[in-house]
C-alpha cells in the first residue's frame, strides 16, 4: 500500500498491506492508518503536533510529552519556511521545547484515557519537511513529520508518519500511517488494536479541534 492510497475520512484501522516508512523501509508486520479533513492550513496543524506545551489542552490519550534531548540549534534552519513563523523560529530558546528534527522525547501514553495509569514511550524525530504529494497523488504541497521508537529494539519497533496536505481551500487533509516492525510487531494488532485505535482517534480529533480553534480565534492569521 502507498500513503497516497489512504482514503480521506478514514477512522483508525489496520491496513490490508503494510506501508514502508522513511527509516525502516518495507517489511513491516502491520500498519495502522487514519485521516481526516481539517479546516486549518498545514502549518497550523503541524505546529500543534510539534509543541508539547499544547498537549494537555487537546490530547487526552497523550496529555504529556517531554523533550529529553533537544534538537540541535541548527534544526531551526531546517524547519520548512511555511512552518517557521508558527514555531517562533526567531527565538532560539524555543528549540529546546519543540519536537524538531533530531529531538529525542517521550510520550506519557494512557491506553485507557479514563485512567491515571500510563506507560512511557521513547521516540525520536526522523523527518520534518515539506513535500509534494506524488506517487499517484495529485502534486499538492504538504508538510510532513515522522518519529520512530528509540533504540531500534529487535523485538518490536515502529515509525509514525503524519502528513498535512493542502486542500486548495485554505485547509488541509491529514493523513497518518504507523508501521510496526520486528518479530513481535504482529502482537500490536493482536493484543492492543482496540485501545490503540481509540487512542489514535482521540489524537486525530484533538489535532483537528485544536487547529480549527486557532483559525477561528485568529482568522486570516492562523
Amino acid at each position: 500500500m502507498k500513503p497516497t492510497e489512504i482514503p480521506l475520512g478514514q477512522a483508525p484501522t489496520f491496513a490490508v498491506e503494510t506501508i514502508a516508512t522513511p527509516t525502516y523501509g518495507p517489511g513491516g508486520s502491520c500498519t495502522v492508518i487514519y485521516s481526516t479533513p481539517i479546516a486549518a492550513p498545514p502549518a497550523t496543524c503541524l505546529a500543534v503536533v510539534l509543541d508539547p506545551s499544547t498537549y494537555p489542552s487537546w490530547n487526552k490519550w497523550i496529555p504529556r510529552a517531554v523533550v529529553e534531548t533537544p534538537a540541535p540549534a541548527s534544526a531551526l534552519d531546517k524547519v520548512p519556511a511555511a512552518l517557521a513563523s508558527h514555531l517562533a523560529a526567531a527565538d532560539k530558546d524555543k528549540t529546546h521545547g519543540l519536537l524538531l528534527l533530531g529531538a529525542e522525547f517521550s510520550f506519557e501514553v494512557h491506553m485507557d484515557p479514563e485512567s491515571t495509569s500510563s506507560r512511557t514511550t521513547h521516540l525520536e524525530i526522523t523527518r520534518l519537511e515539506d513535500f509534494v504529494r506524488g506517487e499517484g497523488g495529485d502534486g499538492r504541497k504538504g508538510l510532513r513529520v515522522a518519529w520512530k521508537t528509540r533504540g531500534d529494539p529487535w523485538h518490536v519497533r515502529a515509525e509514525r508518519v503524519q502528513e498535512f496536505v493542502e486542500d486548495g481551500k485554505g485547509g488541509c487533509e491529514y493523513y497518518t500511517y504507523e508501521t510496526f516492525y520486528g518479530v513481535l510487531g504482529w502482537t500490536v494488532r493482536m493484543f492492543v488494536a482496540g485501545p490503540l485505535s481509540n487512542g489514535l482517534r482521540l489524537w486525530m480529533e484533538g489535532v483537528k479541534k485544536e487547529a480549527e480553534g486557532k483559525v477561528a480565534a485568529t482568522p486570516g492569521d492562523a
